[in-house]
């Protein structure tokens, strides 16, 4: 966590992930599973969880995705939240020793201050956009619909306009160019009614 000023930041060190890259079955429809890898990796290299099979288990970062996409909720409509949460619960239940010793929560919410606790505790969070669900469909968002993983927070100045600090999956522009994925700052309360957030925690438990 930073202090800059008057301003509070936080960004945690997630290994972007492209839905547009080359291998790629489906890119167009890959927003959700491109998420849900590059969640699951986090987990496999930065918190320690190496039981969940992240980058190293498939050749590439595009076999990663197309197995989320094939086996865990993807479709060519996109993934809805209960498709993500049923389809990243699954991905990790299948890794996890059937003698235990883990334990998966998730949860969905749509609150800045516990995406921040989130952020502060080290879990990046899933977040989706998704003005046509919520039936916000004249509104200007930053996407209609989309998912991206939350990585981090800026809260400039009194704190009454948080951004959302976000990994946007790449982009494929109207002329095919393809743009990896990068960095992109939200403001929180401009989306906010078109926003759900899928947090996730692993814990420890007794075998």
């Amino acid at each position: 966590m930073k202090h800059r000023g008057s301003s509070l930041s936080n960004k945690l060190p997630a290994d972007p992930y492209t839905q547009w890259e080359a291998g790629v079955s489906a890119p167009s429809s890959a927003c959700g599973p491109a998420t849900m890898a590059a969640l699951t990796e986090y987990w496999n290299t930065q918190l320690g969880m190496d039981f969940i099979r992240g980058r190293g288990h498939f050749h590439s970062k595009a076999d990663h995705i197309n197995y989320l996409y094939s086996h865990h909720g993807g479709t060519p409509l996109g993934m809805s939240t209960r498709r993500f949460v049923k389809g990243i619960s699954a991905y990790i239940h299948s890794s996890i020793s059937p003698n235990g010793g883990h334990k998966l929560s998730i949860a969905t919410f749509n609150d800045f201050d516990v995406y921040k606790v989130e952020i502060d505790a080290g879990r990046p969070v899933a977040v989706k956009f998704d003005k046509w669900f919520n039936f916000r469909w004249r509104g200007n968002f930053a996407y209609d619909y989309h998912w991206v993983l939350g990585i981090g927070y800026e809260v400039p100045d009194n704190g009454d306009r948080p951004i959302l600090i976000v990994q946007d999956n790449g982009v494929r522009y109207k002329d095919g160019r393809i743009a990896l994925c990068k960095e992109r700052r939200i403001p929180y309360y401009a989306n906010k009614d078109i926003i759900t957030m899928v947090g996730m925690n692993i814990l420890e438990t007794p075998s």
